[in-house]
Parts: structure tokens; sequence; C-alpha cells
């Protein structure tokens, strides 16, 4: 029974140390607004995404003309004259 009662322990400790601070201010996340705080910390993280703060990066789109030069080369493939 001591040996289930540990593993208990050491799960419920486990999961405390895996738990995520706030991104804004580092304290303990609150269940209605996880990962966040508080709503302060959760409303100021959107600010900062709708001022264009944090970016996702992304690849340029490839030219129209570059696209089609290479739609003609792989038909030329798979056809051959």
């Amino acid at each position: 029974m001591s040996d289930a009662n540990s593993n208990i322990t050491s799960l419920s400790e486990r999961r405390q140390k895996q738990t995520a601070k706030c991104p804004q201010c580092g304290a303990v996340p609150v269940k209605p607004h996880v990962p966040f705080c508080s709503r302060r910390c959760a409303q100021l993280d959107l600010g900062l995404w709708l001022n264009e703060e944090y970016r996702i990066p992304a690849h340029e789109a490839a030219e129209d003309e570059d696209i089609d030069a290479l739609l003609a080369a792989a038909e030329k493939d798979i056809n051959p004259t």
C-alpha cells in the first residue's frame, strides 16, 4: 500500500512541476483563463497579436511564371513526345 501512495504522490508532484507558467507574467495559470493567470494577461497577449508584435514566419509564394514552368516540366516528364 505504501508503494501505491508513493506512486500517487510522485505523479502529483510531476504534474505540479510540468505546469506551465503564464506567458505574460510567469504566475500559475487559473482555469477560466488557461494558459494565462488572469483576464488581464490574456487581453495583453491578444493585444500583442492584434498589433502584430507576434508573427508566424511564412515562406514567400512562388511567382506564377515559376509555377507554370514547373508544371510544364512535370508534364513533359509524364508525357514525353
